[in-house]
């Protein structure tokens, strides 16, 4: 019998001892392993797209913030992305991103840039190439011309009809020559160049 419990002892402080280290190591471990995953330098391209998005905004005068990542030791690090982690980085361009876009739908001035990267990147060449030879026809590329006794406006020369038929909204003299250029591109491609008799 005392043989019996000796042998159980023994195989109790051994299982102990097997499971000991492993329970008290694991949480400092895995702490430690998080703690160097976060400490890990987010790769370089979120640097660059931090960075893109930074200059771009600020390029625009849109409001950036001051200090868009963690205070780190009391001084911003929103100019020194090296030891900014991966999530930090990621968060801050998807709020520059928010209010970009929201600059885009509600600023005079954004609308205006919506509408330049829509004719930059959505308008073929042979199609500016036809616009700028219609707008100078037209109005000698004059986005506030009026003609024709106040009934065409703007570079393209729009009626008030035309221009709603295209999505315009008030006078086309109003308009940005983004948006007019966006609107004639629009008329030009769907309806061709028969609304300008003269110059199309």
């Amino acid at each position: 019998m005392a043989r019996t419990v000796v042998v159980a002892n023994c195989a109790c402080a051994l299982a102990a001892g097997l499971a000991a280290p492993a329970g008290a190591t694991a949480p400092n471990g895995g702490g430690a392993s998080a703690t160097a995953q976060a400490a890990v330098p987010a790769p370089p391209r979120y640097r660059a797209a931090y960075r893109h998005w930074r200059v771009r905004l600020r390029h625009h005068h849109v409001y950036v913030g001051r200090n868009l990542l963690h205070r780190r030791s009391g001084q911003a690090v929103a100019a020194d992305t090296s030891s900014a982690s991966k999530d930090e980085l990621r968060r801050s361009i998807h709020r520059m991103q928010r209010r970009w876009s929201r600059w885009l739908r509600t600023n005079p001035q954004g609308r205006a840039v919506a509408f330049k990267l829509k004719v930059r990147r959505q308008v073929p060449t042979w199609g500016k190439a036809q616009l700028r030879s219609i707008a100078w026809c037209e109005s000698k590329n004059n986005p506030r011309a009026i003609g024709g006794g106040g009934a065409y406006r703007g570079m393209y020369q729009f009626s008030f009809s035309t221009w709603a038929v295209v999505g315009g909204n008030g006078d086309p003299v109003v308009a940005s020559r983004w948006e007019q250029t966006w609107r004639a591109w629009l008329l030009l491609s769907r309806h061709g160049a028969g609304h300008w008799p003269v110059c199309g």
